[in-house]
């Protein structure tokens, strides 16, 4: 569409901050609180940004049909917070990079496969799957935010949204 923006920046600086600004916050918590289990996503803090990092990596594989690497959610290691930034920083790299050579060779729309743990083949564009990455996140942010809630601790003072982050962004609100 003529005059659509584009949205991948939109999409790539509000995922990159809302999860840094989660694990930067973690590392106020004890060891027992960043893995204390809950009944929710992937049960405790560290397990569900482990999970949103570790996606991140095994998604920039997929789309830029590359070996899927192991992933990091099924090893049994134990993350620090920092490991994660790091992690994160990577897969956020990573990503970019794959989107900037789609754009490159014009491939987003075309069509991968992806084979679910169900055992079900799913065909879907580039794009999509993109568009699933950057945006899978923002249900398991909220979910951390549950656990920081049980926990007791206080607010982040933050809603995690599109808008507030790009008001940050451009300096409406202090970061």
């Amino acid at each position: 569409m003529p005059g659509t923006p584009d949205m991948l920046p939109i999409l790539f600086g509000h995922n990159l901050w809302a999860t840094r600004l989660l694990l930067e916050r973690s590392r106020e918590l004890s060891d027992e609180q960043f893995h204390r289990r809950f009944e929710i996503g992937p049960g405790s803090v560290h397990d569900t940004l482990r999970h949103i990092v570790g996606a991140m990596l095994r998604w920039a594989d997929r789309i830029g049909q590359r070996e899927v690497r192991p992933s990091i959610e099924k090893n049994g290691r134990r993350y620090s917070p920092d490991e994660l930034i790091e992690l994160l920083t990577q897969a956020d790299a990573e990503l970019r990079a794959v989107a900037d050579t789609l754009t490159a060779e014009d491939r987003w729309g075309q069509i991968m496969e992806f084979a679910a743990p169900s055992g079900r083949t799913w065909r879907f564009s580039r794009a999509a799957a993109m568009a699933h990455v950057l945006t899978h996140g923002v249900h398991h942010r909220a979910q951390v935010l549950n656990i920081r809630r049980q926990l007791g601790l206080a607010a982040l003072g933050y809603d995690l949204d599109v808008v507030e982050w790009e008001c940050i962004e451009s300096g409406q609100k202090q970061g």
